[in-house]
């Protein structure tokens, strides 16, 4: 009896000692494969990539880096005033045959590696846009790091200048390029929007232009602010020409981008002019194809306040209102109209997506007439109809400054 319990015992301990010597050897071998963190990198070694911006000299792309620099992000105004840049970014630029080879030499130039994760502003200068957009396209939306939805701008001064102010009011031009953005003061473009407008059938896309504000310093010239004035319209990836007011604003009420805007609408029965802000906007596209005839409807309802009325005209007074709204829808029609012009005779270029709507809707017609779009466009019946209508008059009713009838 004896014997047997203890022939068990060793059985049992012979197979405890193996499952140690197991669970040993899969330790040792867990921790030749579990290295760690052996490729880690500390963000103390990365550079911060913020905004880029795409230049065009001497047949040389020029790409330009603003980059974080957080020993200075945490300190307050070292002058002791207000309205003193910052000073948190750096710029570093460098030239290529291409835009890779740029980044390529970009890199050597700064000791950290280059981080293009936080990248949110793109701006491209319109000569680099005369040479076509499709390259850098490619390079943002192939190129891991960099985000497909950062803004993209374009501008007529350089791109690299427009990165190196140091505007007073945020840390970088970058944030004030994004808040720009946010705000919708022009077009909201994403790489990914601009990809797929150049190489969507409309093959067209409508970027807001930034320009530079003069400086109140004239000892410190980088202390100032980009700003938004016209926009840059593009055709098949290559910048064709700029457009400022108004007629911005029909291009954009047609592109379904008018926003945060005011407008003065003018009384022909009387001197003066009110100004409308516009509250709400909605532009209908509605493609049509009956006996072979193209045809695009195009309606837009807007609504909108009074925030200034230096006529005589009260707002209370029914005739009044309503000839208000008919000559603000009228002014809308005229500028949509305008823009329509622009883009059907003048650039022949589908600048407002008509042909995304017609394949939408009529998918088996648009594949066969596809390759012949550049030239039904230009010749498309589009007919534009303008409902506006004023929701409110402000604080006031009346027009300031002008007795009223019952005082006197």
């Amino acid at each position: 009896m004896h014997a047997r319990n203890r022939r068990v015992t060793d059985q049992m301990m012979r197979i405890v000692r193996t499952w140690r010597m197991l669970i040993t050897f899969i330790s040792l071998l867990s921790c030749v494969v579990l290295s760690g963190c052996w490729d880690r990198i500390e963000i103390n070694d990365l550079a911060i990539v913020l905004a880029t911006g795409v230049d065009y000299e001497n047949d040389k792309v020029h790409l330009t880096a603003q980059i974080f620099v957080p020993r200075k992000a945490g300190g307050g105004d070292s002058t002791g005033g207000g309205g003193s840049p910052s000073g948190v970014t750096l710029i570093r630029t460098a030239e290529g045959r291409n835009i890779a080879e740029a980044l390529n030499r970009l890199q050597r130039k700064v000791p950290r590696n280059m981080f293009w994760g936080h990248c949110e502003v793109i701006v491209i200068n319109e000569d680099a846009g005369k040479h076509g957009l499709r390259e850098y396209i490619d390079f943002f939306l192939r190129y891991p790091q960099i985000r497909e939805h950062a803004y993209v701008f374009s501008t007529t001064e350089s791109a690299k200048g427009i990165l190196a102010l140091l505007d007073p009011l945020e840390r970088s031009s970058a944030e004030s390029l994004r808040e720009m953005a946010n705000l919708r003061l022009g077009t909201r473009t994403s790489v990914l929007d601009l990809a797929k407008s150049i190489e969507g059938p409309s093959e067209s896309v409508i970027l807001s232009r930034m320009l530079t504000l003069p400086p109140p310093d004239e000892k410190d010239k980088l202390a100032t602010t980009p700003y938004i004035k016209g926009l840059s319209l593009y055709k098949k990836d290559r910048y064709v020409r700029t457009i400022t007011e108004p007629l911005t604003v029909g291009v954009l009420l047609l592109a379904k981008d008018l926003n945060n805007i005011i407008m003065p609408v003018e009384f022909r029965s009387s001197k003066g002019s009110f100004s409308i802000q516009l509250l709400d906007i909605k532009t209908k596209l509605k493609p049509k194809i009956t006996n072979g005839q193209w045809r695009m409807l195009v309606n837009v309802e807007t609504q909108g306040e009074v925030v200034l009325n230096t006529t005589d005209g009260d707002l209370t007074d029914p005739t009044v209102l309503k000839e208000l709204e008919q000559e603000w829808g009228k002014k809308l029609q005229e500028l949509a109209q305008a823009a329509l012009h622009l883009s059907q005779q003048e650039m022949r270029a589908d600048l407002y997506h008509f042909a995304v709507e017609f394949r939408r809707f009529y998918p088996q017609q648009w594949k066969k007439q596809e390759k012949n779009w550049e030239k039904i466009y230009p010749d498309l019946d589009v007919q534009i109809k303008v409902k506006a209508k004023v929701v409110r008059s402000g604080k006031s009713t009346g027009p300031q400054g002008i007795p009223d009838e019952n005082e006197k």
